[in-house]
């Protein structure tokens, strides 16, 4: 559990391996969680980030994503440590209510 009853929490079934897979991809659906309550959420690194931008916008097509994480460098832990952080200053609470 990360501050403030936040965690983060990969795709059922996910192992080392696939961590080293996303570690290369760049990009990871996720689900945040807090209590019963779960939100989806995508982390990103900024080359990933950049590359799904550029492709999602082009020919004018608008670009929409919910509960974007970026991180430098996207691990397991930089994943769990940027949701601690978030949620430590207060950032996820609005989903709440």
């Amino acid at each position: 559990m990360t501050q403030a009853g936040w965690r983060f929490v990969a795709p059922d079934d996910f192992d080392d391996f696939d961590w080293a897979e996303v570690t290369d991809r760049g990009v990871l659906g996720g689900r945040l969680v807090h209590g019963d309550r779960e939100f989806p959420v995508v982390v990103y690194d900024p080359v990933r980030i950049g590359q799904d931008a550029e492709r999602g916008t082009e020919g004018g097509v608008v670009l929409y994503e919910a509960n974007v994480i970026m991180v430098e460098h996207l691990t397991r832990e930089t994943a769990e440590a940027a949701v601690a952080r978030l949620a430590k200053a207060g950032s996820f609470d609005w989903l709440l209510g």
